[in-house]
């Protein structure tokens, strides 16, 4: 008595040799947590699937919200935001001028006229001027207690320099800063 084994693809259910079928593996799919996924699969099925090579990833804020939406969108999408005739890269590039603009702006008001160094200098974020912005580094005892003595106060600091705020019903944030 023999045994006989038959591959099929997973996706079409067409038979197919163990040399002909392909893996397919998912590491991402907002419907399974549980990834990476594996697939067998023919090529042609592939095919049909075509490459996002220019993506674009947003977050966006919705009026009066304080936790925004990351959205990772083609380059073609994100185009189709600006409206007919209006090219968006432009768009892009004017909003980058402004907001560097703006930001010397600052720094040569808070350092008296001078020109802002061309490296960027350390900040310190255990004073009431920067706690709670957003950063890689440890969150010191001191910036923590800064911010929960002064969660209202930076709050409308960080909304006014358009980042975002500190939410204390988010566990994240909780945790981040002991609120």
């Amino acid at each position: 008595m023999g045994t006989k084994v038959i591959h099929v693809s997973d996706i079409s259910g067409r038979e197919g040799t163990g040399e002909e079928l392909g893996r397919l593996v998912i590491h991402q799919h907002p419907d399974f947590q549980q990834v990476p996924i594996t697939l067998d699969v023919l090529p042609e099925e592939m095919k049909t699937l075509e490459a996002a090579t220019q993506l674009v990833v947003i977050e966006y804020f919705a009026p009066g919200s304080r936790r925004g939406e990351r959205l990772t969108v083609t380059m073609e999408d994100f185009s189709r935001l600006a409206p007919d005739g209006t090219d968006m890269k432009a768009v892009v590039f004017q909003a980058l001028i402004d907001q560097q603009g703006r930001a010397t702006k600052a720094a040569r008001s808070a350092d008296g006229g001078q020109p802002a160094p061309s490296r960027r200098s350390k900040v310190d974020y255990t004073t009431l001027e920067h706690a709670g912005e957003p950063h890689r580094g440890r969150i010191t005892e001191t910036e923590k207690r800064l911010v929960r003595e002064n969660l209202d106060e930076i709050n409308r600091r960080l909304r006014a320099q358009g980042m975002r705020e500190i939410d204390p019903t988010e566990e994240a944030m909780k945790d981040r800063y002991g609120l």
